[in-house]
């Protein structure tokens, strides 16, 4: 199996900004972290409402709790209306959490792309409505090697495109050990077959044998910001007595107007 060839040319962590930004949407850098993102007591609000928070698992092996939507579920063969309906349940959900933490994750971090970025950042909406943009995610799990990149996974969307596409996350709680996201510099470009839909959770690891990465630790407070097409995987970690690691985070889609939109 053929692995894609390289782009980075660095694979380090770099701030945020304007230069920067442009180069990870580019997939030419590893990572963008913002330390300091968030202060200890708003990790500690943050985390004890999101553990309050009316959380979900997902329907996999591995138990990965969450608040809010996944756009990625309604990708193949569900009307768009199914979308932006639960949608805006999932934004009542995530304000719930938003207001008891009293912290805004998510404006927190679209005002810091805004003050470097010179084109508008936002929600992605379209005219069925605004997509969900904020997930949170509880888990010390495994997430297995996985790819989101829109312009294949939902191509009948707006976000379908998009040139470039980021994942943030920001982290509230650090595990003790473990827990380190690892990202594989070997861009997504699966053969296509019509009517199937690409796999893109649990791919086979051949397809990133000897590829530069990137492995990168949450820590509490910070936010890291890489380049989704590459594949990438989070290993299971230890956990501390009643916690957990706790996140929000969204993608970050560059449209071609420049403009970036934000969805979950």
């Amino acid at each position: 199996m053929a692995v894609p060839p390289p782009t980075w040319t660095d694979p380090g962590e770099h701030p945020l900004t304007t230069d920067n930004l442009r180069l990870l949407l580019d997939n030419r850098i590893g990572a963008i972290r913002i330390p300091g993102f968030a202060s200890a007591d708003e990790c500690r609000r943050f985390a004890d409402a999101a553990r309050a928070g009316p959380m979900k698992y997902y329907s996999v092996g591995d138990r990965i709790g969450y608040i809010g939507l996944a756009q990625y579920e309604y990708r193949w063969n569900r009307p768009k209306e199914d979308y932006f309906r639960d949608a805006e349940a999932a934004r009542a959900d995530l304000r719930q959490v938003l207001l008891q933490a009293s912290f805004d994750a998510v404006g927190r971090f679209v005002e810091r792309l805004q003050a470097v970025w010179p084109h508008p950042v936002g929600p992605a909406r379209e005219p069925l409505g605004e997509y969900f943009a904020g997930i949170v995610r509880s888990t010390c799990d495994r997430i297995a090697l996985h790819v989101d990149w829109a312009p294949l996974n939902s191509p009948a969307y707006a976000i379908g495109g998009i040139d470039g596409q980021l994942g943030w996350n920001f982290f509230a709680e650090e595990l003790e050990s473990g827990g380190h996201t690892t990202v594989h510099n070997a861009p997504w470009d699966p053969p296509l077959v019509p009517g199937q839909i690409p796999q893109s959770y649990g791919l086979d690891p051949a397809i990133v044998e000897g590829a530069p990465r990137l492995v990168y630790r949450p820590t509490a407070g910070d936010v890291v910001i890489f380049n989704t097409r590459n594949p990438h995987e989070i290993a299971g970690g230890v956990t501390r007595p009643g916690g957990s690691r706790i996140s929000i985070g969204s993608f970050v889609g560059r449209m071609p107007d420049g403009q970036l939109v934000l969805w979950s």
